[in-house]
């Protein structure tokens, strides 16, 4: 994608301009007369960025240092025209495509973690068993030995006090398991989130998502 940054000769303001759709940013007037009307181009690619200039004679810097031609990120400082107007990111940003790629980590931490939350929860529910077979163990014994062991009777203790701890232990989840999915969902609807409106894409896939190539909701273009 290509943006053509540059002063509107009409209102003064900072005009950007990307495959058909125009922006205009700032007051009337708050662009200085140094910058031209199509005084650069920003090219976004998956790879990256890169700032050129569009006529010679424009004077454009990049961290101080005037540039032709050069990469840059939005941790870089823009500066155009003689005056040293500074070129501001989210001004860029209202235009430029949303690189939605870091999203595919946010999906797999959420599907990591709540398949983790579902594994624990499997095997709690599991071990749970182990105070029916202990009982089990101490009937036999009690009819093999008629009774006189008092191993059973040990057994039964131990199962009745692992049953004890497992009730405990479920009586917490019982309210930690659905607390800890509700945070897990909410900060996954807040990280989950197109780039540029900042809504949430809903629950599906980053690998479906990605079959999109633009936000559903304010139409920006994806990069993926």
């Amino acid at each position: 994608m290509e943006i053509i940054i540059g002063r509107d000769t009409n209102t003064g303001q900072l005009r950007l301009a990307a495959d058909g759709k125009e922006v205009l940013c700032g007051k009337a007037g708050s662009v200085p007369t140094t910058v031209g009307t199509q005084h650069v181009k920003l090219t976004v690619t998956s790879k990256g960025m890169r700032l050129e200039n569009l006529d010679i004679n424009n004077h454009t810097f990049v961290n101080g240092r005037e540039i032709q031609s050069k990469g840059v990120s939005q941790a870089d400082h823009i500066e155009l025209g003689t005056t040293h107007y500074v070129l501001s990111w989210a001004n860029v940003l209202s235009i430029a495509p949303a690189d939605i790629r870091p999203l595919e980590k946010v999906w797999n931490e959420y599907e990591r973690q709540r398949m983790d939350l579902q594994i624990a929860v499997g095997r709690f529910n599991s071990l749970r068993s182990i105070t029916g077979l202990i009982t089990m163990v101490a009937i036999a014994l009690s009819i093999a030995t008629g009774g006189r062991s008092f191993w059973y009777i040990v057994l039964y203790a131990v199962a009745i006090l692992i049953s004890l701890g497992f009730t405990i232990k479920a009586w917490r989840n019982a309210e930690r398991v659905p607390q800890r999915t509700q945070e897990l969902k909410q900060q996954f609807q807040r990280d989950y989130v197109c780039p540029h409106c900042h809504r949430f894409l809903g629950d599906q896939p980053y690998n479906i998502l990605a079959q999109n190539d633009h936000c559903p909701y304010c139409k920006t273009q994806f990069i993926l």
